[in-house]
């Protein structure tokens, strides 16, 4: 089995034509959809670059991969998915974003994650191949009278470049080697350059006035409002000019999907498992708030996720997924062995239509925006959990916040403090102390279940023990050893043992 993994980024659920919205002109993700399986309520790990890309290539909860945050890397002793493919036989490539070498948002120029050189374009690639002066044109549009100005041409745009590569690496393959190809295009993201030739396609008045915008916060973290004072987003017309460049690059990003798609089914349609998806989305003036950052709200955090796995029926599904799920499926359709190391369920099961659901919750974090800059409020730590219709997120330095999806999908109303909801809090919070034990995460401790809105007859320690039930790993993995000798992997909670 072939893999195909397409990723964007800042890409919301509705700025997919196949999600309901079909004025923002993505045929080529409408029609993966039209042929696949599409999530609605599929989850970012984190809404937010470095953690989300962590979890997606490594199978592990940010907290504890080590990258949770911007410029940070995931840890050496997690193997990543171009390793862990390549070592099972198949050909690797990957191109694009990375932002997990742990130093700029354009990378270092160096092949990681397993992956080699040959295909390897990140945003150093692209900033040495456009030239110094070139390159700060790019990245400092900010207008479309910027972009006028720098008259880009399709064959300079990065979407353009990642793409030819994505089809070079698949004009190489025989057929007879399985491959897993990776093409991860930057774009909608800022500074959202298309081609010249693009920039008058299309109309600010077209585009549609978003549900939820400039919101109250009324009852919601001091952060959040803030965040709404800074971004200064209460006026939709002004909104909607600034949205431009966003729907453009929008439209731009899908023709490049769209290149590659034609080639995979001219040449490899009935053996590769298509997967797309955004690591994260975007405010776009939702709530009055704009970017991602810590606030765990749908717009962010429920992202835009296809499969298409041949033989299968499309449909559109409203089972819970994670990207946790994302690496224990690919080796499940590869029918390769999923380590118990791996944090995440495979959804092939729901894919072949044998199960209806494979989990009732999906959790996230938010840490902290980057290590290089205190962006967002510095350090910030939330832990989330989502259910079929609720979401409980615990601030653990301000106001915690519980949404009832059903009866309130825009999540304007904070019922946190609610006593009708009582019981469903505390379902949930449990739900968050037992998942942070479980991955063993590092951020946790008493405050987490210390909230002013309950009291714990059963208070957790974190006072000791150690944890002697090692669980399973890849084969080809060195051990990671204590000061003790023994092999320190995260564990079950319930497999904790005092010592």
């Amino acid at each position: 089995m072939n893999i195909l993994f397409l990723m964007t980024d800042t890409q919301n659920r509705d700025m997919v034509g196949a999600y309901g919205n079909p004025s923002v002109g993505t045929p080529h993700l409408d029609r993966l959809a039209a042929e696949g399986q599409l999530f609605d309520r599929a989850y970012t790990c984190c809404p937010l670059c470095t953690p989300a890309r962590g979890a997606l290539f490594s199978g592990i909860h940010p907290p504890l991969n080590g990258a949770w945050a911007n410029s940070m890397a995931p840890a050496e002793n997690f193997p990543l998915m171009g390793e862990i493919f390549s070592r099972q036989g198949y050909r690797v490539a990957y191109s694009g974003k990375w932002h997990l070498d742990g130093t700029s948002y354009f990378g270092d120029g160096q092949a990681g994650g397993g992956f080699p050189q040959e295909w390897w374009y990140d945003g150093k690639n692209y900033a040495d191949d456009l030239g110094p002066e070139r390159f700060e044109q790019y990245r400092s549009c900010r207008s479309l009278d910027d972009m006028r100005r720098g008259a880009f041409q399709e064959e300079e745009i990065w979407a353009h470049r990642v793409a030819d590569r994505a089809l070079d690496f698949l004009s190489h393959q025989d057929g007879q080697t399985p491959f897993l190809l990776v093409a991860s295009f930057d774009e909608p993201h800022a500074p959202c350059v298309v081609p010249g030739n693009w920039l008058e396609t299309w109309d600010a008045e077209l585009i549609p006035e978003r549900p939820g915008f400039a919101l109250p916060l009324e009852g919601k973290p001091e952060l959040q409002q803030q965040a709404r004072v800074w971004n200064q987003r209460e006026d939709w017309e002004q909104a909607r000019q600034q949205q431009l460049k966003h729907y453009l690059c929008n439209r731009y990003v899908d023709s490049q999907i769209g290149r590659i798609l034609d080639a995979v089914r001219e040449r490899f349609d009935d053996n590769t498992l298509i997967v797309y998806t955004s690591d994260h989305g975007d405010m776009m003036g939702a709530h009055g708030l704009v970017s991602k950052g810590p606030f765990m709200y749908e717009e962010t955090n429920n992202i835009p996720f296809i499969l298409r796995l041949p033989g299968q029926q499309a449909r559109r599904l409203s089972a819970l997924a994670s990207h946790i799920d994302l690496l224990p499926t690919l080796l499940d359709a590869a029918q390769l062995p999923i380590p118990e190391i791996l944090q995440g369920t495979s959804l092939l099961p729901l894919l072949r239509q044998e199960v209806e659901t494979v989990q009732n919750d999906v959790h996230m974090s938010f840490s902290r925006f980057g290590m290089s800059h205190d962006g967002w409020g510095g350090l910030f730590p939330i832990r989330s959990v989502v259910t079929e219709r609720y979401k409980l997120n615990l601030n653990l330095f301000d106001r915690d916040e519980l949404y009832d999806l059903q009866a309130d999908p825009r999540e304007a109303t904070n019922r946190i403090e609610e006593e009708d909801l009582a019981d469903v809090r505390a379902d949930l919070h449990r739900r968050i102390l037992d998942h942070m034990d479980r991955i063993r995460d590092p951020f946790r401790g008493v405050h987490w279940q210390n909230r002013p809105w309950t009291s714990s007859d059963h208070p957790r320690h974190y006072n000791g023990g150690t944890r002697h039930y090692r669980p399973e790993v890849f084969p080809f993995q060195s051990a990671c050893l204590d000061y003790d000798g023994t092999m320190s992997w995260p564990v079950n909670a319930d497999q904790e043992q005092s010592g």
